[in-house]
């Protein structure tokens, strides 16, 4: 049985990723419609890629959970992680980020350590499910 968990965004991430790509949509539009500007269509095309490519990271940031392996996906970043080699999952607090990877659109989420030294930052909406659900198939997983 499968279970998605959705990021939880920070609303200055939420912010930067609906304002941007929505002015870079309108001014690809606007460069389109202009009858003067035909020779900047390679600009509008690139805006119009830029900003829906913004969009699709704030719709497409989630965490899944099977059986087997946690799955995290963030447009450009993806993969999967087998839940048997989480050794800890340790709660964020404060503004220093640990971990070099991170794919998560949230300010405050965990840290999950796994095989001998990977680790990944994630911000599921509901962390306290996603632990409890991940300590489900791997009772082993150390809290912190």
């Amino acid at each position: 049985m499968s279970r998605k968990f959705p990021s939880s965004i920070h609303y200055l991430s939420g912010i930067l990723l609906t304002v941007l790509p929505t002015f870079l949509i309108s001014v690809s539009i606007f460069i389109l419609f202009d009858d003067a500007a035909i020779e900047n269509s390679i600009e509008s095309v690139i805006f119009l890629l830029v900003g829906l490519s913004l969009f699709w990271i704030l719709l497409d940031t989630n965490y899944r959970i099977d059986g087997t392996y946690l799955y995290y996906s963030s447009v450009p970043f993806r993969g999967k992680i087998p839940i048997q080699n989480i050794r800890k999952i340790k709660h964020q607090k404060g503004l220093y980020n640990e971990s070099f990877f991170k794919p998560a659109l949230g300010y405050n989420g965990l840290y999950i350590y796994y095989n001998k030294f990977d680790d990944i930052y994630i911000s599921p909406q509901d962390k306290e499910a996603f632990v409890n659900y991940l300590l489900t198939i791997n009772p082993k997983i150390d809290i912190i």
